[in-house]
């Protein structure tokens, strides 16, 4: 069963979508979302028991793809589908884009594992592209042959804010409960985050390398032009690593903060790995 959603000059679209059981196992379930305008594009997929993503864009002007598909393949009958989501945003300011995405089921052990990615500007312009797969063993943010590189963007801001974490359970901002990896940067002028692969599971997050790729400094980098601020942060049930400090060793937890005034910024490897 397909849903096809196509939106122009929105003015307001805010909704819910749930997946029931399908009728055929091998005949996915999807939803598409498109639009291009002005406004707010606002909505969230229930994926039976197994994934519940969310989405929001919104801008001066605004064009944007959202798509959700659960497979209803139960591979090795373990009782969980296999759904991936996927956002593309690219907005003029004021506005903001984000995908949340959460694993709900598993084949054994803890759920609740998180992806998300946010971009907002008070003007300019924004990009963020990002895509999540969920299964009976974890949530991967796996974007290699779809976008590799320039996952979240912004030019010409006089103010903006970007954030990227993994986590193995619920964080809901606060304090990390267990393992979890964050990227989060504010300024003005224009940055660029590759974040190509990330995933989570009940034992491990990685932020900027995982599903098998990696890490590859191409794609997991981080620049920024003009005024700004760049915070890394990690927590570990046992441990926290980064590529950005790698005399780091035998840390639970760590913040790293980098600032600049008026030039150019580079981090060339960032990748993250807490567990």
């Amino acid at each position: 069963m397909k849903k096809i959603i196509g939106i122009a000059l929105v003015l307001a679209v805010i909704g819910s979508l749930a997946f029931g059981s399908a009728a055929l196992a091998a005949d996915p379930t999807e939803v598409d979302v498109s639009w291009d305008g002005a406004g707010i594009v606002d909505g969230s997929v229930t994926a039976g028991d197994d994934a519940y993503s969310h989405f929001h864009s919104e801008g001066a002007y605004q064009v944007g793809e959202y798509h959700a598909v659960d497979q209803n393949d139960n591979p090795y009958t373990y009782g969980v589908d296999t759904c991936t989501f996927s956002l593309e945003a690219a907005l003029d300011g004021p506005g903001y884009a984000e995908l949340y995405n959460l694993r709900t089921d598993t084949l054994s052990g803890v759920v609740g594992q998180e992806s998300y990615a946010y971009v907002g500007i008070a003007d300019g312009s924004a990009t963020l592209q990002n895509r999540t797969n969920t299964n009976y063993d974890r949530l991967k943010d796996c974007c290699y042959g779809w976008h590799v590189s320039d996952h979240i963007t912004v030019s010409g801001a006089t103010l903006y804010t970007i954030e990227r974490y993994m986590s193995s359970v619920p964080y809901l901002g606060g304090i990390p409960t267990s393992n979890y990896a964050s990227l989060w940067a504010s300024g003005s002028g224009d940055v660029d985050l590759d974040c190509m692969s990330s995933e989570a599971s009940a034992g491990q997050v990685r932020l900027g390398w995982g599903c098998g790729c990696g890490p590859y400094s191409a794609y997991d980098g981080f620049s920024a032009d003009g005024t700004g601020q760049l915070v890394l942060s990690a927590w570990g049930n046992t441990s926290a690593t980064t590529a950005a400090m790698p005399s780091l060793t035998g840390a639970q937890s760590f913040t790293i903060i980098a600032s600049w005034v008026n030039q150019p910024f580079t981090l060339a490897d960032y990748y993250i790995t807490a567990n």
